[in-house]
């Protein structure tokens, strides 16, 4: 197997981290879980349950992440929501998104082929941005570039808070375990799990284990996170997908043995 026996540390919420660990170890690969994030209901959902109650005035429901899509779906369900307004449409920013919201029986009618904020507008353009309505749920910490786009395009947007993130409870053994054994590659799907890792092993800390493993991510935005405190991303998949990521960390390994080879 191609990751035979390499580590990869999965930085995940501990409720979504198992299908990484399992693409991980169907590679060969031995997962090390350290949660750096935790991800909850927002402090206050009357906002939330405010647009949900209303989504017969938008013209589209737009998910910039998994995550979003995924508390969004269940909200609406706790509140009692039936079934979806038929004129409303659904876009997704990429297919992780598009999968998690099909788990959950919803249609998706547009999924951006550049996984980013700014791809998902593109991807809507020729559908029509001017005189539409927009609801964007999403976290608490999120960024104001697609609803700006769209205000700027001549559309309505409304953000609303779906979810917020935090860093997750210290596992102080598997910390001591990754500084004085860094894995091989650390793996990070958004920026928050990036950041937090210096919150729950300290600056230099984890300055000095990322340092000695290769940074694997899922999108443009984490790849930026991860620039912005001075690394180099080695690995980032072609397609924004947990598989894109494992697929990538194999291929950066077979071209290792063969760069070794020749």
């Amino acid at each position: 197997m191609t990751l035979s026996g390499k580590r990869i540390l999965i930085t995940r919420s501990a409720e979504q981290a198992g299908e990484l660990a399992f693409l991980v170890r169907r590679a060969g690969g031995v997962p090390v879980f350290f949660p750096t994030i935790r991800l909850v209901v927002p402090e206050d959902c009357a906002p939330l349950d405010r647009e949900i109650g209303r989504l017969s005035s938008f013209d589209w429901l737009l998910f910039g992440s998994a995550n979003a899509a995924r508390f969004f779906c269940e909200r609406a369900a706790r509140l009692g929501l039936a079934s979806w307004p038929g004129g409303l449409r659904v876009a997704s920013v990429g297919p992780g998104t598009t999968k998690e919201l099909a788990s959950r029986g919803v249609p998706v009618h547009l999924t951006a082929a550049k996984h980013t904020a700014e791809g998902l507008f593109e991807a809507l353009l020729p559908r029509g941005v001017a005189g539409k309505r927009f609801l964007l749920p999403r976290a608490e910490e999120g960024r104001d570039v697609l609803p700006g786009a769209i205000v700027r395009g001549g559309g309505a947007a409304v953000s609303v808070a779906a979810y917020r993130n935090g860093p997750a409870e210290k596992d102080e053994a598997v910390a001591e375990e990754i500084v004085a054994r860094p894995p091989e590659v650390c793996a990070f799907a958004s920026p928050s799990a990036f950041h937090n890792l210096f919150l729950l092993l300290g600056e230099d800390t984890a300055r000095e284990m990322l340092r000695n493993s290769r940074i694997a991510v899922i999108g443009e935005v984490t790849a930026e996170a991860v620039r912005a405190r001075d690394f180099r991303v080695d690995i980032m998949p072609e397609t924004y997908t947990l598989k894109g990521m494992v697929d990538a960390i194999e291929a950066r390994f077979r071209a290792d043995r063969t760069a070794v080879r020749e």
